[in-house]
């Protein structure tokens, strides 16, 4: 049987060993935050929370988190700064408007279900240096407008790492209409080492960025910015995006199964890289106006680390204008050192009709690579550039619900170079390859019809 207490200002609903404290304002809120114990509910009734709140004294326990959560999502307005620090603490449905923001320092802290909408802060969602296990799910964030009004330091989603196995994990977040912004600094999503060096040292942060959904997230060149080490970035959607994927400072990341799409937006990219040991597979490239992959010259000041070590794997490529971008340089070091001892290997570049004058390939200032491997790579169309381990073939594709698919016909190969065979073993939808292993993003069945890409499904969204 299910008690009631009034005591003060709060309902407590008391539930065995656990209760809910029902809250109406940002006092209520801090009060109950001081004496909540693990297990407890906070509810945040129908209103406006104004005020800078604090939970500084509430943590709880493993298998009985706090939580803290509208009674109807969206309807609690948070209008000023959150602050948490604590561990095993659930967020759950608050809308942050007006100069909303959440700042967190703690470990086991899920925040889910929450709307960031026209916010006038700076940053919306800050996760701070010494945090682990931090999950952010399931939230919405658009219509960041202000960008327009700031110089700089406007990341949306910001996390600084000190790449000691952090292990966050961002996951079917809706990143939606992000306004430009006046130059650097307004990145969509920023994962960052502490004090951002520009060659991160040894360590890992073992985080994962998978499922989301980036459309028209415009803030930027760099939606998502990595400058850490050790990262997976999968199964994300880039919708006419004016900007790309970069992999900007830090080693060793891997990035796959990613979708992006620039239909509606001329100056929307892929994937730009820097560093050494970046793995890029599996992913699918189409109708890119600056660039699919792109990579950067390193610079003598380390601000650019030169490309090495890289490998590209079975991606497919759609009507991307500079498909592959080498060399990119610095405006202040014109002449930097060419990306050195990366593989290309069983990737697709297609071209249409529509996009027969697209170049293939374009080394920036004539400046070539060093010892690569072009390995079974094909292409069909554009401006070829002649190069050994590129067979200009047709792919055989077949067009079905927005997507150029494989055939029986597509090329195929049974023998792989990289010893990363792991990150081939699926394919962009996550279907097993068999033996015959079909060149770019997408394995060939006999069923591949019925087994349905035609849902359009990648991650968690269908792209229809």
């Amino acid at each position: 049987m299910m008690k009631k207490i009034l005591i003060g200002i709060f309902v407590f609903s008391i539930y065995g060993n656990s209760q809910n404290l029902i809250v109406n304002n940002s006092k209520e809120l801090i009060i109950a935050s001081q004496i909540a114990s693990p297990g407890d509910v906070i509810v945040l009734n129908d209103g406006i929370y104004q005020g800078k709140i604090i939970f500084d004294q509430m943590s709880g326990k493993k298998k009985s988190p706090i939580t803290v959560k509208a009674a109807e999502i969206g309807k609690a307005e948070i209008h000023d700064k959150i602050e948490i620090k604590g561990e095993y603490i659930n967020i759950e449905g608050l809308s942050f408007v007006e100069n909303g923001n959440l700042e967190i320092l703690g470990k086991s802290i899920k925040v889910s279900q929450c709307i960031w909408d026209d916010s006038k802060s700076k940053k919306w969602l800050r996760i701070l240096e010494g945090s682990s296990l931090i999950e952010i799910g399931y939230n919405t964030f658009q219509n960041k407008s202000y960008n327009s009004q700031y110089e700089k330091g406007c990341q949306l989603l910001q996390i600084v790492v000190l790449n000691q196995n952090e292990r966050h994990h961002i996951h079917h977040n809706f990143f939606y209409n992000i306004t430009e912004g006046s130059g650097n600094g307004f990145e969509t999503l920023q994962l960052i080492t502490y004090q951002n060096p520009f060659d991160p040292p040894p360590g890992h942060s073992n985080s994962i960025i998978e499922h989301n959904l980036f459309e028209r997230a415009n803030g930027e060149a760099e939606i998502i910015s990595i400058k850490s080490n050790g990262n997976i970035i999968r199964r994300n959607v880039f919708k006419d995006c004016k900007g790309s994927l970069v992999l900007r400072h830090g080693d060793n990341n891997k990035v796959y199964g990613n979708f992006f799409s620039g239909t509606n937006e001329a100056k929307s990219g892929g994937i730009r890289i820097q560093g050494s040991g970046q793995l890029i597979s599996n992913n699918y490239f189409q109708n890119l106006g600056s660039f699919g992959l792109g990579m950067m010259d390193g610079t003598p000041d380390d601000l650019y680390v030169r490309v090495s070590e890289a490998e590209v794997l079975f991606n497919t490529f759609v009507n991307c204008n500079n498909t592959f971008e080498i060399g990119i340089n610095h405006s202040k070091h014109p002449n930097g050192t060419p990306p050195i001892n990366c593989l290309i290997e069983g990737n697709i570049i297609y071209f249409d009709k529509s996009a027969q004058k697209q170049a293939l390939i374009k080394f920036v200032k004539e400046d070539l690579p060093i010892d690569w491997r072009w390995i079974n790579n094909i292409s069909f169309g554009g401006l070829n550039y002649q190069v050994n381990g590129i067979r200009n073939v047709s792919p055989n594709f077949i067009f079905q619900n927005q997507w150029l698919l494989p055939t029986q016909n597509t090329p195929f190969t049974k023998n792989i170079t990289t010893k990363n065979k792991s990150l081939i073993e699926k394919d962009l939808f996550g279907f097993r390859r068999n033996k015959k292993i079909t060149l770019g993003a997408i394995q060939f069945f006999d069923s591949l019809q019925i087994r349905m890409i035609g849902n359009q499904n990648v991650g968690a969204y269908n792209l229809k």
